[in-house]
């Protein structure tokens, strides 16, 4: 089937069903026939939802509220959760090796439901204890909110610490976003701005954070555990995320993320990273340096310089492969800055 054609299979659809579900029966009267359906599911245009039962593809909330519905009918309560969830807070979910593929739609039912487990139709059943105070209405579909997500995705993906720091972070943070009814990119200055203005909305996530920890069991707690002490709110990417945990895994200093400083000219800026007041490390790729053009960034790197920090830079490929690297760069630059401040106080310049 052609591009032209789907269109118009896509039209003819969207006529007397609009993005709601429908049967192949309600097709047939349009006559659009069983193999033009098959055809459609082959090639990702429409889902199957059930056995006679379709809709068009792009619409996770529709498929979401078809299949909750089926288990009300059932008397059995549905939550969407995990990497769909995930998309909707805007959750990072990381793996060893980088960002985690998407998944089938995944809805979590209470332990004892009596349903088949697994994966069906493009979408996954799976058994969870859902607090309801975990539970957010999302478009009238319950949801598991942004923290208790990113523990579920660390718990799924935790196979080393980024991958379990990375979610676990960002699901705080996205809380904090929800809290304040914030919502996509421009939302990172006011969410950081917020953690920064009040030092006790960081503490009060920290602390709902490990409570939860505290009544979660089951699966892929074992990473979980051990970087909790470590989550950061104020991360606000997962390049950020991934840098901050090669960092404090070592003996280093530990950094302080989302610091403003500045430079020699007078100029403020926030640096990813502030380690033992000297060093910056700016994790390259950070969404608000975006707009920069490298001979601006190059600018505000020698403006920092010139004004005694030390800059760093890392790429994903080398916290990645080569993290090594990154902080043999941050253990020199602390060493130079410390010969540098000897020497000024040697000859009283500071």
């Amino acid at each position: 089937m052609t591009s032209r054609r789907m269109r118009e299979l896509a039209h003819d659809i969207e006529t007397f069903a609009g993005r709601a579900p429908f049967t192949a029966a309600d097709a047939a009267d349009r006559g659009i026939s069983p193999d033009r359906l098959a055809h459609a599911v082959r090639v990702g245009e429409l889902h199957r939802i059930t056995r006679g039962n379709y809709a068009l593809r792009d619409e996770p909330m529709d498929l979401a509220r078809h299949h909750l519905g089926l288990l009300t009918q059932r008397g059995i309560p549905g939550v969407v959760g995990c990497t769909r969830a995930a998309d909707s807070w805007g959750v990072a979910t990381f793996g060893s090796v980088g960002a985690v593929s998407a998944a089938p739609l995944t809805i979590l039912v209470p332990p004892g439901s009596e349903v088949r487990r697994g994966t069906r139709y493009g979408v996954r059943l799976r058994v969870a204890d859902i607090d309801p105070v975990d539970i957010r209405i999302v478009d009238g579909v319950p949801m598991t909110g942004p923290m208790r997500t990113g523990l579920d995705i660390a718990r799924d993906t935790g196979r080393c610490r980024p991958s379990a720091l990375v979610p676990l972070s960002s699901g705080v943070r996205a809380e904090l976003a929800w809290a304040l009814g914030v919502e996509g990119p421009a939302s990172a200055r006011e969410v950081t701005d917020c953690l920064h203005g009040d030092a006790r909305v960081r503490i009060e996530l920290l602390a709902s954070l490990a409570d939860m920890v505290g009544r979660v069991n089951g699966y892929g707690m074992k990473w979980v555990r051990r970087v909790l002490a470590d989550v950061e709110p104020l991360l606000e990417t997962a390049l950020e995320g991934l840098a901050w945990s090669v960092i404090t895994a070592t003996d280093l200093p530990r950094p302080q993320p989302q610091v403003w400083i500045r430079g020699a000219s007078g100029k403020r800026y926030r640096a990813d990273f502030l380690i033992a007041g000297v060093v910056v490390l700016e994790a390259d790729g950070a969404v608000k340096y975006s707009s920069l053009t490298p001979w601006q960034e190059k600018k505000r790197q020698h403006d920092l310089e010139a004004a005694g920090y030390w800059v760093v830079r890392c790429t994903w490929e080398e916290l990645l492969r080569r993290p090594h690297e990154v902080i043999d760069r941050v253990r020199l630059a602390l060493e130079r800055a410390t010969l540098a401040a000897s020497w000024r106080d040697v000859h009283g310049l500071r």
